[in-house]
């Protein structure tokens, strides 16, 4: 059984809901309903949300993390932890850039990168119009890599002349090789 299947069964059970009623609710039918529960079935993304806010748990979390019946009875919230204390990294790493912490909806950007960190903390200082166009702005420049590629200086036009003469006396010298043997 997968991680999905058991978190759909536990979060049926907190509801105290039949198989029917809970397709009924996420508008599916019935036996798909008990293949999903069952793991012999994938369920779209649109279901996978209406499931997580029935159990008013992210998205990630009904996905990655076993749900045990207690952690059903305080939801995930969409607020960050005000504190470091008993949180839980249940996804993502440092590598990634991202965490997601037990007990929260979203997951949150970590750097230990100081550059990161420095941009990260001017982004914050900026206001709300000067936070959209520099998303604008680097979306722009994302999709127009060429654009900022700095392009290859050419070399003077006599001095290609010069490198091409030369191959090509290389290339002469092998043909007359070949030519002469054969």
């Amino acid at each position: 059984m997968t991680i999905l299947a058991e978190n759909l069964k536990t979060i049926r059970k907190h509801l105290s809901c039949t198989q029917m009623a809970i397709s009924q609710v996420i508008e599916v039918g019935f036996r798909t309903y008990v293949r999903y529960e069952a793991g012999e079935r994938d369920a779209p993304v649109a279901v996978l949300v209406k499931l997580a806010q029935l159990g008013n748990i992210s998205l990630d979390r009904l996905l990655t993390t076993k749900i045990t019946p207690e952690d059903l009875e305080m939801p995930d919230s969409d607020v960050p932890p005000k504190n470091g204390k008993n949180l839980i990294v249940i996804n993502g790493s440092l590598e990634e850039g991202r965490l997601m912490f037990k007990g929260s909806k979203a997951d949150f950007m970590v750097t230990t990168n100081k550059n990161e960190r420095k941009l990260i903390n001017n982004y914050r200082k900026l206001n709300k119009s000067s936070r959209e166009r520099f998303l604008v702005d680097i979306e722009w420049m994302l999709n127009n890599t060429k654009a900022l590629t700095p392009r290859k200086v050419r070399a003077p036009r006599k001095t290609q002349k010069a490198k091409n003469a030369i191959l090509l006396k290389k290339v002469a010298k092998t043909v007359n090789k070949i030519t002469v043997k054969g």
